[in-house]
């Protein structure tokens, strides 16, 4: 029924209509309702048609506030046991902006935005125009064929590339959580060290006063979690 209603729609539009319509629809996996509303959402406000229409802003907001929405609820959903620092990080790395921008390229929605910016891939209008889009498609379809479509093509083919190790690799936060369950006492002692020309941290892991482990790292936090790991494998619980 939906493509027949496809079919039916494009004998009624113009040809650049045709085009936009049939991108979203290969998009979306249905048919757009409001066509109108999806121009805007590729309107940038630095093109000229912004002046007479209106620009794709608003909808750049809606769909921010949207697209947090789907992504914490569903990690909240998917990681019960993970923390709320955990979450956040998660979240953050999955909505950060270059992420978005890189999504809107493999989209290709560049090809439909009206804007007047030189090495439009290389700027943020890409991914602000992807959270206009998501927007746009509450808006216009709801927000549950919206989460349906952000989870499956936002969420879920990025998730592990960045997020899921946040869980599994914070032996930081698994020792401590081994100390306080034993009632040890837990001593993480870390100082910067020179190297060469480059700056690298130590960290140092005590239980009950006694050396367990130590690690080195560019960073204090790497050093940390690497001290943690090795503390966690010298107490066979890694």
């Amino acid at each position: 029924m939906n493509k027949l209603l496809f079919h039916i729609r494009l004998l009624f539009l113009s040809k650049e209509d045709k085009e936009l319509f049939t991108f979203l629809y290969k998009t979306i996996g249905l048919c757009p309702k409001n066509l109108e509303l999806y121009k805007r959402c590729f309107t940038h406000r630095s093109s000229s048609k912004a002046l007479k229409s209106g620009s794709n802003e608003r909808l750049e907001f809606l769909g921010d506030a949207i697209l947090d929405s789907i992504v914490a609820g569903y990690l909240f959903e998917t990681y019960p046991d993970a923390k709320e620092g955990t979450l956040t990080e998660m979240r953050s790395s999955i909505v950060k902006r270059k992420r978005l921008n890189d999504i809107a390229i493999e989209m290709k929605l560049q090809k439909f935005i009206l804007a007047r910016i030189p090495n439009l891939k290389q700027n943020d209008a890409m991914g602000n125009c992807l959270e206009a889009f998501i927007g746009t498609m509450y808006k216009d379809l709801g927000y549950k064929k919206t989460k349906n479509y952000v989870i499956s093509k936002i969420i879920l083919p990025h998730i592990n590339k960045e997020t899921l190790p946040i869980i599994n690799t914070n032996y930081k936060s698994k020792l401590y959580q081994y100390v306080q369950k034993k009632k040890l006492e837990l001593q993480l002692v870390s100082e910067p060290m020179s190297q060469s020309n480059r700056q690298l941290f130590k960290s140092e892991v005590y239980i009950n006063n006694e050396k367990i482990s130590e690690g080195v790292g560019r960073s204090k936090k790497d050093a940390e979690q690497l001290a943690s790991k090795l503390a966690l494998k010298t107490l066979r619980i890694a």
